[in-house]
């Protein structure tokens, strides 16, 4: 189970038979990928939502991992949210519909809020790139680094 519990799947099966999918518009370098999905999931690292998701990425590769819940379809997307609850979506980058990339630009039709770690922070259209060395971590002088 995530580590939020059953707090993901229940919200999901409560607000689906509303959802709306949407086309979400991906460029990276000259292609153009258009995926329809009722949720698009774009990660740094191996992990989302505290679960793993890839076991060949990590935090310090540099690589945005994005990948699809599901698709436009409500009952496959209900079936890869309890997969997902149950299992998680861990598997290779090489057997999966992952995209990995070190920026993008992602459209939606429509336009949508960007979720980010639970707030609202935007709207597509957005380019999305990582930065080296953003984040500062205060460990103390006895913390060993594994």
């Amino acid at each position: 189970m995530c580590s939020a519990g059953p707090a993901y799947p229940l919200t999901a099966l409560a607000l689906l038979p509303r959802h709306r999918p949407f086309t979400a518009r991906l460029r990276v370098d000259d292609q153009v990928h258009e995926l329809d999905t009722h949720q698009l999931n774009i990660a740094n690292g191996s992990h989302h939502a505290g679960r793993a998701i890839a076991p060949d990425t990590g935090l310090d590769d540099r690589l945005l991992v994005v990948y699809r819940l599901g698709d436009s379809n409500r009952l496959r997307l209900a079936a890869a949210t309890l997969r997902q609850t149950i299992t998680g979506p861990r598997r290779p980058l090489a057997r999966t519909p992952f995209l990995t990339t070190r920026e993008l630009w992602l459209e939606t039709d429509p336009p949508m809020d960007l979720d980010i770690d639970g707030e609202i922070r935007g709207r597509s259209p957005v380019q999305i790139t990582l930065e080296a060395n953003a984040l500062r971590v205060m460990v103390p002088t006895t913390f060993t680094d594994t």
